[in-house]
């Protein structure tokens, strides 16, 4: 079992009510996390985070990184102590 940190910006922010979270996981992985972060939050976290198409992590506007400023993808192990930031792309010059 490991420990995760997540933090929500913007949309994900307004979804979960809060800034950031303890998480713990079964396996080290997004695949994991996603599933635990759907199931907790509902369908609008669902549309937010998943792909409906691929259902992989939604790369349309969304943006998932690791501590070390890393994108994450679904199939991505996490480690113990990792923090995971969700943010909503914004688009500007």
């Amino acid at each position: 079992m490991i420990t995760v940190q997540a933090e929500y910006t913007a949309r994900f922010k307004e979804i979960t009510q809060t800034t950031s979270e303890t998480i713990q996981l079964e396996q080290a992985n997004m695949a994991e996390l996603a599933q635990m972060l759907t199931t907790k939050y509902g369908p609008q976290m669902q549309a937010l985070l998943i792909d409906p198409n691929t259902q992989d992590l939604n790369t349309n506007g969304t943006l998932f990184i690791d501590s070390s400023g890393r994108r994450l993808f679904i199939d991505d192990t996490l480690a113990d102590g990792e923090t995971v930031s969700f943010m909503v792309g914004i688009a500007g010059g």
